[in-house]
């Protein structure tokens, strides 16, 4: 049976199939941008839409950025144009617009027409207007309650976006979702792998010098931890640089002397 409504048609649903796929598919060398930069490509490929951006939720950030009552610090995370990424960052340092609004209630917030909300939100529409748009969309990304972030659209001419757009961009939203969720996760397990393998780092020298200075003293193990413990603290070195200076001259002098510390 063909296609009722064309090869366009059919040609653009894969494409929407394949844009979805590819938001949720996070490898190892995916870093925490590159999900944010293909969701704002696919939406300029797939929606009628002239600049698209991502408004994340950090779950850790500096204090330095603004936070603006969704319960996390939030930050432009990609724009497809620099105009974009002023809107969007006047958004977050006034607390007001339609992406904070979509953030705060976890629903759409879209406005056809800027111009006709001057009253509410007067500085957003005089920026909008300046860089030469006209209407705005702001899709949530959510999970569980919890915002995640916000899919940012703008269109230079004012009218809504059809409803199989608006299922388009929150399809595509909720995919994103997805993927940035699978790789927050990984970052973590990074995280956590490499902290685990400095630990062990530190730890073996320490292990080391333990072992030297118990054999050298006739001491317990413990006892030669707690006497090096004790030696560090009274004069204010770290623990692993002690131990190191142990296992680099195991038959130098008790307790070091005349040692340079960092």
């Amino acid at each position: 049976m063909s296609d009722p409504t064309g090869s366009s048609y059919g040609e653009h649903e894969h494409s929407f199939v394949h844009a979805l796929l590819n938001l949720m598919q996070v490898h190892a060398d995916t870093t925490s941008g590159t999900l944010p930069r293909r969701l704002v490509e696919h939406c300029l490929a797939l929606l009628p839409v002239d600049s698209a951006g991502v408004l994340l939720v950090a779950p850790a950030a500096p204090r330095d950025r603004k936070r603006a009552g969704t319960g996390g610090v939030i930050e432009v995370a990609a724009s497809s144009h620099e105009t974009l990424r002023g809107v969007a960052a006047y958004q977050i340092d006034t607390a007001q617009g339609p992406c904070i609004e979509a953030l705060r209630t976890g629903c759409p917030h879209h406005v056809a027409d800027l111009t006709a909300h001057r009253s509410r939100w007067p500085g957003l529409a005089l920026r909008a207007a300046a860089a030469g748009y006209r209407a705005m969309w702001a899709e949530p990304l959510y999970h569980c309650d919890q915002p995640v972030g916000v899919l940012h659209l703008c269109r230079r001419a004012t009218g809504a976006l059809d409803p199989r757009d608006q299922r388009r961009a929150r399809t595509l939203a909720r995919a994103a979702t997805t993927g940035l969720l699978l790789q927050r996760t990984l970052d973590e397990r990074r995280l956590r792998i490499d902290q685990l393998q400095q630990a062990l780092a530190s730890r073996i020298p320490i292990e080391q010098a333990k072992g030297i200075l118990a054999g050298r003293l006739a001491l317990s193990p413990d006892a030669a931890f707690e006497m090096m413990r004790t030696h560090a603290r009274a004069h204010q070195m770290r623990l692993h640089d002690l131990a190191r200076v142990l296992v680099d001259d195991p038959a130098g002098p008790w307790p070091p002397s005349n040692v340079q510390w960092p």
